[in-house]
């Protein structure tokens, strides 16, 4: 991969890394406490919809096909968000050349797999009929215009996404933050396995040893007294670590 193509990915990755939340379950494939699971809504993107549980530990894999014209570049982003799990063997048979030249993209990126670390989600997905990516069925969460901005992205480099959800942490559990110097906070709301794809949430809480974190940030490990809502109704601040884990912005800086 190219560095303009690593570039491309991190900043994709930030647009859209458990930013978009996806619609009703539709797959038989899929246990019946992984489709309440998962971010579902209860008519299939037809407005928001609160969760009836937990969505921590959920896993979802994304794909971005890029398109690259006169008018400029268009990046459509396809998940798995409520409709399965991304079962490993179906994630791991695609190919970014194969897709690309089926789907016509100028580029494909493969994001994924990550995994849920919020207790709910709601928010709203464009319409559309989900479609297979191999033996893997997602649908089309957004299509985004990029700018060229978007390819000189690094880690811990705010970004605003054009999205509106409600995230919520409930009282009682364990979220990790980063802390800025002058006051941003930023909550965990997805880990990645694609930098390291051994990762797991059990290495969470002491993750801070292993970043490279900028001057005078924290990364921290609590437990919240209180539930914790990061509601971003006209747009989100998002930002990734150098292991495309990605964060919201919660408690703004001064």
């Amino acid at each position: 991969m190219t560095l303009t193509d690593r570039a491309l990915r991190f900043a994709l990755g930030l647009l859209f890394a458990a930013a978009s939340p996806a619609c009703d379950d539709a797959s038989d494939a899929a246990p019946a406490d992984a489709a309440i699971a998962a971010d579902a809504q209860s008519d299939a993107g037809a407005g928001d919809a609160a969760l009836p549980m937990s969505v921590r530990g959920v896993r979802y894999c994304e794909i971005l096909l890029i398109y690259a014209g006169a008018g400029g570049i268009d990046a459509q982003v396809w998940g798995t968000q409520g409709l399965n799990l991304c079962p490993p063997e179906q994630w791991t048979m695609l190919d970014a050349d194969t897709l690309r030249a089926e789907t016509g993209a100028t580029l494909v990126l493969l994001n994924g797999p990550r995994y849920w670390l919020i207790d709910a989600v709601t928010g709203e997905l464009p319409p559309g009929e989900p479609r297979r990516f191999g033996e893997l069925e997602m649908h089309q969460l957004a299509t985004i215009a990029l700018q060229p901005g978007m390819m000189q992205s690094m880690p811990y480099a705010e970004r605003t996404v054009n999205r509106s959800s409600r995230f919520t942490f409930r009282a009682g559990s364990e979220i990790y933050e980063l802390l800025a110097p002058d006051g941003a906070t930023y909550v965990m709301q997805s880990y990645a396995q694609i930098v390291d794809p051994t990762l797991s949430e059990a290495e969470l809480p002491t993750l801070g040893a292993r970043l490279e974190l900028p001057d005078g940030w924290t990364y921290r490990a609590r437990t919240l007294d209180a539930e914790l809502v990061v509601d971003t109704p006209d747009g989100a601040t998002v930002l990734q670590d150098e292991l495309q884990n990605s964060y919201s912005l919660y408690g703004e800086g001064g």
